[in-house]
């Protein structure tokens, strides 16, 4: 039993070691209560429920194999509402949002 503790606390300790290369961002639009910032708002929805949504963390350790989202609301972080992003497929879901950013973009010049 000692040596399977021991094992564990070096498993740990790897993992707190591992922990400093850590790349963490926060993506906020909104921020507060105020009116005027829940008005900047956009919304996270599921099944079971939709809220508003303030903003976005990503996170990624070095030893992992995808990047983390984690929603931002109006209380602040919140951790039951995430989604994950596997490595291979990061190139490809920011030029989705570039793509989609041009098109909009596109789309008010010609309005004006």
């Amino acid at each position: 039993m000692r040596t399977s503790l021991k094992k564990l606390k070096i498993y740990f300790g790897k993992i707190l070691k591992a922990m400093n290369n850590l790349v963490e961002k926060e993506i906020v639009w909104s921020k507060g209560k105020t009116r005027k910032e829940m008005s900047k708002q956009t919304f996270w929805s599921s099944s079971k429920d939709c809220s508003g949504l303030s903003g976005l963390e990503v996170r990624a350790y070095d030893f992992n194999v995808h990047v983390g989202c984690t929603a931002i609301t109006s209380q602040g972080r919140s951790h039951n509402k995430y989604f994950q992003i596997p490595v291979e497929k990061i190139e490809e879901f920011c030029d989705a949002l570039m793509e989609a950013k041009q098109l909009m973009e596109s789309k008010k010049n010609e309005a004006i």
